[in-house]
């Protein structure tokens, strides 16, 4: 090798494997401190992308389950209001069957009912989370996104207000219309049968075939209510499609009995009176039923925990699911980007001895050129 002291190609070697070692230094003693073995796109930008898409889905997942635990907070509050007011029923119903002992003050049992019929609005009225509120009728839906993709699920609205439970003006004393239908009887479409209560509301129960549109009109603003009684007059029988009319009538809180002798009672907290164009159908009047219309309250709010219930432990589950998605997208994050700190201490090491050598490597080349004046001596 040739003696210059231009260019001292030993120096340069070994500045250049210092340079590497350094480096590589520099890479484990950031794995070290970050505790990740590709924490930027230089270190490995193909696995940094996909990474990155991975901390987005987490990121997307944990907003998830934070809108799930809003919609739980916001089911369970409506449910917590139904059972109140499934409770408050058992109580009033209570209140009706000592009305029927003689020698108590029915003054004073309906006023003691009057104010449980109150507790159940103000229940429903208080029954809020966070602005929402499921059981008072309001028609708004719960929307919660449940998964990516803007995927959600549905929590309908629920209507548990006295009026929907057919307890609006409960009268301990109401009286019921009765529908008797004589030989001549039949269904038709577009019949009526019109349930007016004392209280001024008025249901009308319009038969229709499948998809036909009703023709009674509707202003439930000022009370005017109508119902579509969907039945097929070509195929029922006339105790089909009673049977069906009852059925519409007790989900809009009318409580319906057919006796043996085939009359039809209409109950509700408040007096009613019907009256009908079915052919052969005479309406009436008969002492009202209270306990079925509390009975029937009782199962219309019973099909609304059920309802919240079912739809808790969807959601429920689904936060779970969405809990597991988390885990396993952090599992994978960690196998693509942790750095194996055992590895990374043990590198360390031999790393740094490796500097320490190649900084006397590089001491030694550079004092080569300083010989070349031993030949002028």
């Amino acid at each position: 090798m040739a003696f210059s002291v231009n260019t001292n190609v030993s120096a340069m070697a070994a500045l250049r494997t210092l340079s590497i070692t350094q480096n590589s230094l520099n890479s484990v003693q950031r794995q070290i401190e970050t505790g990740l073995k590709v924490a930027e796109a230089k270190d490995d930008p193909s696995t940094f992308t996909i990474a990155q898409g991975m901390r987005g889905d987490i990121g997307s997942l944990k907003a998830i389950q934070e809108g799930l635990a809003f919609g739980q907070a916001t089911v369970n509050m409506g449910n917590a209001g139904a059972l109140q007011i499934s409770q408050t029923i058992i109580d009033l119903n209570k209140k009706v069957t000592q009305s029927f002992n003689d020698g108590l003050d029915i003054t004073i049992l309906q006023e003691e009912a009057n104010a449980l019929v109150e507790q159940i609005t103000s229940v429903v009225n208080t029954t809020i989370f966070n602005g929402v509120n499921l059981i008072d009728g309001s028609g708004t839906d719960l929307e919660v996104l449940s998964a990516l993709g803007g995927i959600t699920q549905t929590v309908l609205s629920q209507d548990a207000t006295i009026a929907s439970l057919g307890l609006s003006n409960f009268d301990l004393s109401a009286q019921a219309a009765t529908l008797t239908m004589d030989n001549t009887f039949s269904v038709t479409e577009d019949d009526t049968i019109v349930l007016t209560l004392a209280g001024g509301d008025v249901h009308t129960f319009e038969i229709t075939e499948d998809g036909n549109a009703l023709t009674s009109a509707v202003d439930e603003a000022n009370g005017i209510f109508v119902h579509a009684v969907t039945v097929d007059t070509g195929t029922q029988s006339n105790g089909q499609m009673i049977g069906i009319i009852a059925t519409v009538m007790r989900a809009e809180g009318f409580a319906v009995n057919i006796t043996e002798t085939g009359v039809v009672e209409i109950s509700h907290g408040d007096t009613v009176t019907a009256t009908t164009t079915l052919t052969g159908a005479t309406a009436g009047a008969v002492a009202g039923n209270p306990i079925a219309v509390l009975d029937n309250a009782e199962t219309l709010v019973g099909q609304i925990i059920t309802t919240l219930g079912t739809a808790s432990n969807r959601l429920d589950s689904q936060s779970e699911f969405t809990q597991l998605l988390v885990d396993k997208l952090q599992e994978g994050l960690g196998i693509l980007v942790d750095a194996n700190l055992a590895e990374a201490s043990a590198e360390l090491q031999a790393l740094q001895t490796k500097e320490q050598l190649g900084i006397q490597s590089l001491s030694i080349a550079n004092a080569r050129p300083q010989s070349i004046l031993s030949l002028f001596q």
